[in-house]
């Protein structure tokens, strides 16, 4: 029953987020906002209108911490779809030993350590957008886990304003620090880990026990972000793939994969895949600095990509689009219309990573692309 009150909880939480986000005032500009709010932080969290933070309510009576998030200087708040990835992630493990396993907002709970939840409170000051540096900016949480930082990165100009627009981050380092440019972009030394940074959905609500709220990214996952990087076997799979140019229509071509070889790199039946993605199998583009990108911009399982093989938006700088069909194993690649040229060559990247406990299988496919 708990289990089944946790499911619904987390798809109520997002049909009320369905239903609220129409178009409301803030679609309007009406001035500067305030960011404080008239509520202590455990009340703001329990009282949010979309319901995001009930599953971290029950967490937080759990382990008897309302008193310490009331009194926190900072708290990077998860969301329900954060808790859900790491529930999701914990029953999976239970799946790969036995099929019919069942798992319970209980279990999950035990499988929980307070410290883990203590590296998302901070007493040590409020750190928010008004505080944050390009640079990074060492940070020490209540559970005392050291190598934890946050800060700011420069989005493009015309993503989402012509204004400086900065995205607020909450980092973890791995081994050597990533170095950071003066506008916060980072870069990872070769053959160093890639720091982990979660991005802020939501940043600098101050409550009125003085908290600062940051809301960490739906796509974090709770707690096991946090644990020691996964062991990682790559393979890369490579294909040429060609079409005309076409200046009216959305045209290009498909390419299919072997399913049961794809099956065999990760140690399922091909059946199993389709139900697994999105869950323990993970779909991204590849950027082409090599990182992942969890965020698609096409539909379904796809994403559009930039001349330089890297994701964007659909627009005046999109040349090439790949959605993956994932009932038929099928990659559908395409181009804007007129935006490529014939004699045009692109290599775009997408991949899929099984996490399966501390082992992560990814196959990455590479799509060397030539407009005839």
């Amino acid at each position: 029953m708990r289990k089944l009150f946790f499911i619904l909880l987390i798809s109520l939480s997002g049909m009320l987020c369905l239903y609220s986000c129409k178009k409301e005032s803030y679609l309007t500009d009406e001035g500067v906002h305030e960011a404080r709010v008239n509520l202590t932080t455990y009340d703001y969290l329990a009282q949010h209108p979309a319901g995001l933070f009930d599953t971290l309510i029950i967490v937080i009576d759990h382990f008897g911490l309302k008193d310490e998030i009331n009194n926190a200087s900072t708290f990077f708040a998860p969301t329900n779809y954060s808790i859900k990835r790491f529930y999701n992630r914990k029953w999976a493990e239970l799946l790969i030993r036995d099929e019919n396993a069942t798992y319970s907002l209980a279990q999950m709970l035990e499988a929980v350590n307070v410290d883990s939840l203590r590296t998302y409170i901070y007493n040590d000051g409020n750190h928010g957008p008004t505080t944050a540096n390009t640079q990074y900016t060492p940070i020490a949480n209540a559970s005392g886990i050291p190598g934890f930082s946050y800060h700011r990165q420069l989005q493009p100009p015309g993503q989402w304003s012509f204004q400086p627009i900065y995205y607020l981050y909450y980092v973890q380092i791995r081994g050597e620090q990533d170095q950071v440019n003066s506008d916060g972009v980072v870069t990872t030394p070769e053959g160093d880990e890639t720091d982990l940074r979660i991005r802020c959905q939501t940043s600098g609500i101050i409550t009125s026990t003085g908290t600062v709220i940051n809301v960490l990214a739906n796509s974090h996952n709770f707690i096991a972000d946090f644990y020691p990087p996964l062991s990682v076997q790559n393979s890369t799979w490579n294909y040429d793939v060609a079409f005309p140019f076409d200046a009216a229509n959305y045209s290009g071509a498909s390419v299919s994969i072997d399913q049961n070889e794809l099956a065999t790199a990760f140690g399922l039946e091909a059946s199993e895949i389709p139900d697994l993605l999105g869950n323990t199998i993970k779909f991204y583009a590849v950027e082409s600095n090599g990182e992942l990108n969890a965020t698609t911009t096409a539909n379904g399982y796809g994403h559009w990509f930039d001349a330089n093989g890297n994701v964007i938006n659909w627009g005046a700088d999109a040349r090439l689009f790949c959605e993956y069909d994932e009932a038929n194993f099928t990659f559908n690649i395409g181009q804007f219309p007129g935006q490529t040229a014939a004699g045009n060559e692109y290599t775009i990247k997408q991949a899929m990573a099984y996490e399966a406990g501390f082992e992560m299988i990814r196959v990455t496919f590479v799509f060397n692309i030539t407009i005839e």
